[in-house]
Formats: C-alpha cells, sequence, structure tokens
C-alpha cells in the first residue's frame, strides 16, 4: 500500500514556487529609490563628459565658428562635411587610418594569442616573459612614441646599429621619408599594443577548466585539435572583444603620431584625430574638426557593430546550413 503524504513534508506546488519566485525578485519603492541614486553619479558623469560633448560636435559640424566666444556661428548644412571629403588631407588621413586599423586587427590578436597560449603553458620564467611583453602596455603612447622617435630619427639607434655591422647603405629617414614614415608608425602602435592583447587573452585561457583538456586527451585529440576545437571556440568572444577594443584604439590614436611626425612629412602620416586637432586649434575651423569628428564616431559605431553582428550571423548562417 502507498504511504499517505505527510503533511508537514507535502512539496509546493508549481504555482507556489513561482509566486516565491516572484516575491524574491519583486523590488520595492525604496529599492528603486536606491538604486537610481547609486547610479545616478555615473549617469551624470557619463552625460556630461560623453552625450553633452557629441551632441555639441553634432551640432558644430553644421555650422561655421572660430572657436572664440561671442563670434557669430553660420549654419552651412552638410557643407563642411562636403569640404572634408573633397580635402585630399583628409582622404590620405582615412587611408591611413583604415591601414593602420587593418595592421593592428592582423597583428594585434593573433601575436597576443600565440604569446598567451605559450605563456599558459608551463615553462621557465614565463613570468619575466609575461612582465616584458606587457611592459610596453604600462607606458603612455606619448612615452612611446618619444622613445622610439630616438630609435628612428636620422642619427638614432636604428642607423647607427646598422652602419657599425657595415649596412650603413640601409640607413634612411625612417620618419621623414613618404614611404617609410607611416610604416614606421604601424610597426610601434602594434609593438606598443600586443602585451594589453595578451594579458585578455591569457586571463581568457585561465578561466577554461583543466576538465574539457582532460576529456579531449582521453578521446586522443592532439595539441592542435585541441587548439581549434577547443581553445579557439571558447576564446571567440574573448577574441571579438579584443578586435573590437583594437578598432577603437586604433581610429582613436593621436599621441603616437603627434609625437613622432606631427603627421609631417607635408600631411601623409595624417590621421582624423590630428586633423581635428589641426583644424581646431590651429586653423581655428571648428566646424569642420566638429565634421571629422562626427565622420570618425559614425565610422567607429559602424565597424564596432559590424564586428559583434557580422560573427553571429554567419554562425547562425552556417547552423542554418548544417
Amino acid at each position: 500500500m502507498e504511504k499517505a503524504a505527510d503533511p508537514g513534508t507535502t512539496q509546493p506546488t508549481a504555482k507556489k514556487k513561482k509566486q516565491v519566485v516572484k516575491k524574491k525578485n519583486y523590488l520595492t519603492l525604496k529599492d528603486k529609490v536606491q538604486l537610481s541614486v547609486m547610479t545616478l553619479p555615473a549617469l551624470l558623469l557619463y552625460g556630461v563628459f560623453l552625450v553633452i560633448p557629441i551632441l555639441m560636435a553634432i551640432y558644430f559640424a553644421f555650422h561655421t565658428w572660430n572657436g572664440i566666444t561671442g563670434s557669430p556661428l553660420v549654419f552651412v548644412g552638410f557643407q563642411n562635411f562636403v569640404n572634408a571629403f573633397n580635402n585630399p588631407l583628409f582622404q590620405t588621413a582615412m587611408r591611413n587610418m583604415v591601414e593602420m586599423v587593418v595592421f593592428s586587427v592582423m597583428f594585434h590578436t593573433p601575436v597576443a594569442l600565440i604569446l598567451a597560449v605559450a605563456l599558459n603553458a608551463r615553462v621557465k620564467g614565463k613570468r619575466f616573459f609575461k612582465f616584458v611583453y606587457f611592459v610596453p602596455t604600462v607606458f603612455p603612447l606619448t612615452a612611446i612614441g618619444l622613445l622610439w622617435f630616438f630609435i628612428f630619427m636620422p642619427n638614432g639607434s636604428i642607423n647607427t646599429l646598422l652602419t657599425s655591422i657595415g649596412l650603413g647603405s640601409l640607413a634612411q629617414g625612417w620618419l621623414i621619408q613618404p614611404a617609410t614614415a607611416m610604416p614606421t608608425i604601424i610597426f610601434v602602435n602594434i609593438w606598443a599594443g600586443i602585451g594589453y592583447y595578451m594579458i585578455i587573452l591569457l586571463a581568457g585561457l585561465k578561466g577554461i577548466p583543466s576538465d574539457v583538456y582532460e576529456a579531449a586527451l582521453i578521446d586522443g585529440a592532439n595539441a592542435r585539435q585541441t587548439f581549434f576545437r577547443i581553445t579557439l571556440p571558447i576564446l571567440r568572444p574573448i577574441i571579438l572583444l579584443c578586435i573590437v577594443l583594437d578598432i577603437i584604439g586604433t581610429v582613436k590614436v593621436f599621441d603616437l603620431i603627434f609625437v613622432m611626425t606631427g603627421g609631417g612629412p607635408n600631411g601623409l602620416t595624417n590621421v582624423p584625430t590630428t586633423l581635428i586637432y589641426y583644424e581646431a586649434f590651429r586653423y581655428d575651423n571648428y566646424g569642420m574638426a566638429s565634421a571629422i569628428g562626427v565622420i570618425l564616431l559614425i565610422i567607429t559605431v559602424t565597424a564596432t557593430l559590424l564586428t559583434q553582428f557580422v560573427p553571429k550571423w554567419i554562425a547562425r548562417r552556417s547552423a542554418g546550413k548544417a
């Protein structure tokens, strides 16, 4: 015979469970007020230092203004944007920016991933190498730019070394010749950022459970199969994060170029950020500078959204075909 359920140990019904969950997650008016008060300082800082400047830049982009208080603002519509795209300096700056972004994405994350995998293994002296690789990230880009400026200057370390080993014919003005100025800046930008992405990817590797690798080893997977079928899929969100951060960071690079070349020679190493500085603070054309800033904002937001949604769309398409 079946025993009757003890009334004292009767399990709650699904309806009662749902009511309990609702009651637990319910926020009172006092809780909502407390949350609002706690987030208000961050929202104020975000609005004052980000939202308001962006709105002001959009407003100034449709006007001409010399930046002097009391000077009239003349509405010109989209003329500043038209002038920017017709300006050869802006066209060169956009090409340089795209070139920097492409090479940064090509080298930053892949090289950082290789270093992270190497440092994640049990090798001697990995703390020392981790420190060496991460050191460039600690210094501001201004200091890094000055360091490499003195290395690549005509009588700097590179040319001195080449001359001393009998390769004086290769010595040249790395930062003053059109053929080498931009590639030199791209090299320095890549060198300065690898350590930052290496630490992010190394943290992601540390978060992968060892049980996953042990199971793969039991199933007979080799090192290559483990890397491409376990490590990379698990790290995909972190890799996408690194790419997004890389795009945003490279697009807004200013101090490195300003210190090393100042946009020269003849504006051939300008990027949109340096043009914004020159248009606003040297030529007193705040309308043009704001228009370039708005263009840069649109490009950055678009690239970020594409980086976020295109891989997901490709994954859904692949899953649908499978």
